[in-house]
């Protein structure tokens, strides 16, 4: 059936989604979903106290494994397919590096409003055949749960609280109940940017940080790709010489107030030690825009880039509408916005430097930059 096709009926006879429709489906939304028994169900909302517990037992778990394990941990941007109707998202779950959609132990973070939802969400991932291990954490109580399955296929469950300790068999480790609270006593209880810097690093998925939430970067389109190689090519020709580098998608720009991104293309002309993970003064930036994060980059992380004080110019690229939104910070601090549209180049005044539309739009097929 075409996805088109399945649209319709979906919307009209409430026929169930099958986890590959789901997939092609969720490419095209802004938003995170998960399939629980053929039903479309959107994540629900994050506070400050879950991306802290995230951080929290994740990091006491990858520090209970050690260094070489061969575990890694991920987090609800990667999905897994428990059955044909059913791909979930844990909240986070942990691997083996080659492995990554066969999960050994799962971990969630139900809320007090979670509800039905929370055990519609619980109840898909006991589905997952290589799931051994389900941990909860209960906030409130401050009790941390561990179901395990048994050889028959059920499922019993132990409860610590704090003071104890929680031993997880998948591995063969444990760690203290207490270290999944650290941090929830202080009057701000949000993740700070150094705690989540610490954290970051040892992901095997880039994640961006925006005061106190983390923000899973998920995978992009060729056609976004391309867009990101021909801006970086140009302007890395036009910088040879020149104490200024061009980095695209690998290198992050930390600003201190608390915000952690990984633009799309970025230039700097601060001095860059080959070790560092980030920089702190970029002179240009340039995000292209994708159906999942657009809104996030005009608004909020637009907001965020314009507080740094070296930061120029801020430019946005629709290469599928052929739209390209600039915006320059005057001399007096201040920023406007430069719209073009179509065969306009783009002229970017922090670098003196003028880039032709067909270079930016260039192997990006015709059929792609029309669609709506």
């Amino acid at each position: 059936m075409q996805l088109q096709e399945w649209r319709m009926s979906y919307l009209h006879v409430e026929q169930p989604m099958t986890s590959d429709e789901f997939l092609q489906w969720q490419a095209l939304q802004e938003d995170l979903h998960e399939l629980i028994d053929g039903r479309l169900l959107p994540l629900p909302p994050r506070d400050a106290s879950f991306f802290r517990l995230l951080v929290n037992l994740t990091s006491a778990i990858r520090t209970a494994l050690g260094g070489e394990s061969g575990w890694e941990a991920f987090t609800s941007a990667d999905p897994v397919i428990a059955t044909g109707l059913d791909v979930v998202r844990p909240d986070a779950f942990f691997a083996r590096s080659d492995e990554r959609f066969a999960p050994a132990v799962a971990c969630a973070f139900p809320s007090a409003a979670g509800g039905l939802a929370d055990i519609r969400r619980l109840g898909a991932q006991r589905r997952i055949t290589t799931l051994k291990e389900l941990v909860s954490v209960d906030r409130d109580a401050r009790i941390v749960s561990v179901e395990r399955r048994s050889p028959s296929g059920g499922w019993t469950t132990s409860h610590h609280g704090m003071g104890s300790e929680v031993r997880l068999d998948f591995a063969g480790i444990t760690f203290p109940v207490a270290d999944v609270f650290a941090g929830f006593d202080r009057a701000d209880a949000r993740l700070t940017l150094e705690e989540f810097c610490a954290w970051e690093s040892s992901q095997p998925r880039r994640h961006e940080f925006f005061h106190g939430r983390i923000l899973a970067m998920t995978g992009a389109r060729l056609d976004h790709g391309t867009a990101c190689m021909n801006l970086a090519a140009r302007l890395h020709q036009h910088l040879r010489g020149s104490p200024c580098r061009v980095f695209s998608e690998n290198a992050a720009v930390l600003n201190p107030i608390g915000t952690y991104f990984y633009p799309d293309v970025v230039v700097t002309c601060e001095p860059i030690n080959g070790d560092q993970r980030w920089m702190l003064q970029p002179l240009l930036v340039i995000e292209v825009l994708s159906v999942s994060t657009q809104r996030f980059d005009r608004t909020e992380k637009a907001q965020a880039y314009f507080r740094i004080p070296s930061l120029r110019e801020y430019v946005l690229v629709d290469h599928v509408r052929r739209r390209i939104d600039l915006h320059r910070r005057g001399p007096d601090g201040h920023w406007s916005r430069h719209p073009s549209i179509g065969e306009a180049p783009l002229h970017l005044q922090s670098l003196d430097l003028t880039i032709p539309a067909e270079a930016i739009y260039e192997r990006i097929a015709a059929s792609n930059q029309a669609a709506a």
